[in-house]
């Protein structure tokens, strides 16, 4: 998840920790940078659930039943359009499933917001009582505890209640992962602008992002029970891999404006590329770009060789559609999340749409 709180009113004044690119020195325009197609050549479309507006509103109304944020700030949330993620990056969802997921995003969002000001003792309360809810789902929840225990209790009882026992069982693996991802950042934020090495930074993102718990919510989304020996295999490994980086790479493309102008981009890619190479604005970008294209020709390879079976193994007529499946649902994943972040108010506000065709974000 992104770490730009949807709560913090922006600084008036972009902190912009290195310059940006050169025409800032030459022109009185405010700082700026373009943001690559890194889509140009996927095969992808965009889809939506035809359940969409549906699930969004349960999932709200659900989510708004705990009151989670004061009244001003559950309007800032609700702008985001959480629901929307879901909609775009699981669309053959049924509307049991997509509101699931939806119920997901909001789970990620609300732990994700409650734990940003908090240092690393309070981050593992707040983690440590949703594990315990997801581990105990029939166990009430303890007075005291912060309220995301009792929403990451409901959300999962629901989610998991026709789930396979597989994707369960990956689902708790992936989550405790998370956990430790986002308690990992908090200890960092703790050491006061402390910026990763480019691979440490990676690492970490690669479980703080909420992928592969994701991953699971579109196993289910597809209705498919691949045995774990069968997504351990390196090629699906490396597809899930490929898919993870590029949307932490893109979200923090998309994210850098926002975060920047309320000082908090130090765990963002721009901003680690930039620090560990020495470079501006335009050079961090474009170097997150060439590295975006060449994990998408990797993905789209790995793609063709479950698809034709060369280099993969076959596991029977219906084991090979439940895989080809799941592999078409990452790629409809990428495209999903790369409307999203357009789509929705989470970066860019009413101007994501326009940015989207025009590319160029202004850093004001």
């Amino acid at each position: 998840m992104s770490t730009a709180s949807i709560l913090t009113t922006p600084s008036t004044e972009p902190k912009l920790s290195v310059a940006a690119n050169s025409e800032k020195k030459e022109s009185a325009e405010p700082p700026f940078y373009i943001l690559p197609d890194t889509l140009r050549n996927w095969p992808y479309e965009r889809i939506i659930s035809p359940y969409y507006r549906a699930a969004q509103a349960e999932s709200v109304a659900w989510l708004e039943s705990f009151k989670p944020f004061s009244p001003a700030a559950q309007v800032a949330f609700n702008k985001c359009d959480f629901s929307l993620v879901s909609a775009l990056t699981f669309p053959k969802a049924t509307h049991y499933n997509l509101r699931s997921a939806c119920d997901l995003m909001h789970t990620f969002f609300t732990l994700d917001e409650h734990t940003d000001p908090l240092n690393t003792e309070e981050t593992k309360v707040h983690c440590e009582a949703t594990m315990d809810a997801i581990l105990n789902p029939d166990k009430p929840r303890p007075a005291g505890e912060p309220i995301i225990g009792e929403i990451a209790r409901q959300f999962w009882k629901r989610a998991s209640a026709y789930a396979p026992q597989a994707t369960k069982e990956r689902f708790v693996k992936a989550w405790r992962s998370y956990l430790d991802s986002v308690i990992l950042q908090a200890s960092r934020r703790d050491r006061s602008h402390y910026i990763c090495t480019i691979e440490e930074y990676m690492v970490a993102r690669r479980d703080n992002i909420g992928s592969d718990p994701s991953f699971t919510f579109l196993e289910m989304s597809l209705e498919v029970d691949i045995p774990h020996h069968i997504m351990e295999h390196p090629t699906i490994v490396r597809l899930n891999r490929d898919t993870t980086d590029m949307i932490v790479l893109a979200n923090d493309m998309c994210s850098y404006k926002k975060e920047i102008l309320v000082d908090d981009a130090d765990y963002n890619a721009v901003t680690v590329v930039m620090h560990n190479n020495k470079v501006g604005v335009d050079e961090g970008i474009q170097w997150i770009s060439d590295l975006h294209d060449d994990i998408v020709d990797n993905f789209l390879k790995l793609r063709e060789e479950v698809m034709t079976k060369t280099n993969f193994p076959s596991y029977g007529p219906e084991m090979d559609r439940q895989v080809e499946a799941y592999v078409e649902g990452l790629g409809q994943w990428i495209r999903g999340h790369d409307e999203w972040n357009f789509g929705s108010g989470r970066y860019f506000g009413d101007e994501g749409l326009h940015i989207q065709k025009t590319r160029k974000v202004i850093i004001a």
